[in-house]
């Protein structure tokens, strides 16, 4: 494998300029400043995967292949770091109406098999998740509980205008109906009975020796620009558990640290680490079947500190916000509110200091929660502590996740939401969803929904009436790490939808002259 090597004078303290994120544990390194590195244009990288059942990436249920079929595979949009969305297969992309878009291609695409890309594809892929609604997580993505509540029809519908356009008719004018256009295009012709890798993007199918080893060699015809890189190989790892370690033996060129403690890697001067928000969303939610009032709601999140639990529970890992999402998200906008003078509320102490109600009852308050997850337990007995100096009367319901049922007569429940690509996460709160089930119900919340699936308000409007209503209060995101060698340059941002799609700029530096 030839290489073009550039020597060039790096600075380790120009390194800085990447987004990578660095430690001030590299005193030695920035000691050596004015050594001289090579950077290869080439190489080859190592990344993990775990066994999996299918190549197919619109049939995968594989976690770490779901993120390797990116290097394979494109889609006609991708999710940026902020959650918005960029082109990608698609060359333009004009909204005719509120409900209808038309897409160009880009021309002159080609799978890595050589046949070119058409909208025969586009709409292959598209059918191709429909006829598997029972194997494809895409079809979760195009057809989910929001869009069946509010759209009123149970798919959107895509057709062939020309060989390079399609157009695309969704059944509302929701403000997120284009991230369901972020599914894999696959090809028409190819056979899935007998299926190998066949994408349009920066890495095609080189060799697979089953439960071992998956090359893929650079596409030097992929339409975005060829990867610095020649060659990445997946490792097939039985026990993921093993990932991290195996890792740290050099093996493994890229370690993604999911729902785990990686700070020892952000203070080695070994590694380049990139945090990012995962989609798993850790809150504290109400029983609203027992008409807990807002004065108590307010109390309770006064009471509790979110700073306290990052630190303790998540080693500060985790991406505290205000509402559904992400601060850094554009659906994460909310106006900042001043702290409310809680003296204001109806709810007093008595004179034990303790939180009596109107007829001077001590208010009780019961949290509800897995026992046998390590984090819910921990966030438990933070709540318990806090509440309890606060001056509520307060009680643990500790379960199996088997055994909760949200018909207890619980107040408080520790739990998580996972955010699908499509950032749908407000309709939970529908009184007209199967997944409301605290019970909220607000006909105030119920037009909110309405105008947003209708495109009349900002997501923003949302998380103000979240704020202002206490439905439930949000911990933050528990932040995952993509964790290089400290022989890489990776200059771009992520998120954990397209984990491994930049991939292919990384360059590695390669010796010291």
């Amino acid at each position: 494998m030839k290489k073009k090597i550039l020597l060039i004078l790096v600075l380790v303290l120009c390194v800085s300029l990447i987004s990578c994120k660095k430690t001030d544990n590299n005193e030695g390194a920035q000691n050596e400043a004015s050594e001289a590195y090579l950077l290869s244009q080439g190489g080859n990288i190592n990344l993990p995967l775990t066994p999996f059942k299918t190549f197919n990436p619109i049939l995968n249920d594989n976690l770490y292949y779901y993120y390797f079929k990116d290097l394979i595979y494109s889609s006609l949009l991708e999710i940026n770091d902020d959650s918005s969305l960029n082109n990608l297969l698609a060359s333009s992309v004009e909204k005719v109406d509120e409900r209808t878009y038309r897409i160009k291609l880009r021309e002159g695409v080609k799978f890595h098999n050589g046949k070119v890309l058409s909208a025969d594809d586009v709409i292959f892929s598209y059918n191709y998740i429909l006829n598997n609604k029972d194997r494809s997580f895409y079809y979760n993505l195009i057809n989910d509980e929001g869009n069946k509540i509010f759209n009123g029809s149970a798919n959107f519908t895509i057709n062939r205008l020309d060989n390079n356009s399609v157009e695309v008719k969704f059944a509302s004018a929701s403000q997120n109906n284009l991230y369901k256009l972020t599914f894999p295009i696959i090809s028409a012709t190819d056979d899935y009975n007998n299926y190998t890798p066949n994408g349009t993007g920066p890495f095609k199918f080189k060799s697979y020796e089953n439960n071992k080893l998956l090359i893929l060699e650079k596409n030097k015809s992929y339409f975005n620009g060829q990867a610095s890189i020649d060659t990445v190989t997946g490792i097939v790892i039985e026990n993921p558990d093993n990932i991290e370690g195996i890792f740290e033996t050099g093996k493994l060129d890229i370690y993604t640290a999911f729902d785990s403690n990686y700070s020892a890697f952000l203070n080695s001067s070994k590694y380049s680490v990139i945090e990012f928000p995962s989609n798993k969303l850790y809150y504290i939610g109400f029983n609203h079947k027992k008409k807990l009032s807002l004065d108590l709601r307010k109390l309770v999140e006064a009471s509790i500190n979110k700073e306290l639990i990052n630190k303790e529970v998540f080693s500060s890992n985790l991406a505290l916000c205000q509402g559904f999402y992400p601060e850094e998200s554009i659906f994460g906008l909310h106006d900042i509110k001043e702290k409310e003078d809680l003296s204001k509320l109806s709810i007093k102490k008595n004179e034990n200091h303790q939180y009596v109600d109107e007829n001077n009852k001590l208010i009780k308050l019961s949290i509800l929660y897995n026992k046998n997850d390590a984090k819910k337990r921990a966030i438990a007995n933070i709540i318990y502590t806090q509440l309890d100096n606060a001056g509520f009367k307060v009680e643990m319901l500790a379960k199996d996740a088997s055994e909760i049922s949200f018909n207890e007569n619980y107040d408080i429940y520790v739990g998580e939401y996972l955010v699908n690509n499509a950032f749908d996460l407000s309709y939970m709160f529908s009184n007209r969803s199967a997944n409301n089930f605290m019970g909220y119900a607000d006909d105030r919340y119920e037009a909110l929904l309405n105008n947003l699936y209708t495109n009349k308000i900002e997501y923003k409007e949302i998380n103000n009436f979240l704020q202002d209503e206490k439905i439930y209060i949000p911990l933050g995101y528990e932040k995952n790490a993509l964790i290089f060698k400290e022989n890489m340059i990776f200059d771009g941002k992520i998120n954990f939808q397209n984990l491994y799609s930049k991939i292919k700029d990384l360059i590695i530096v390669s010796a010291k002259s």
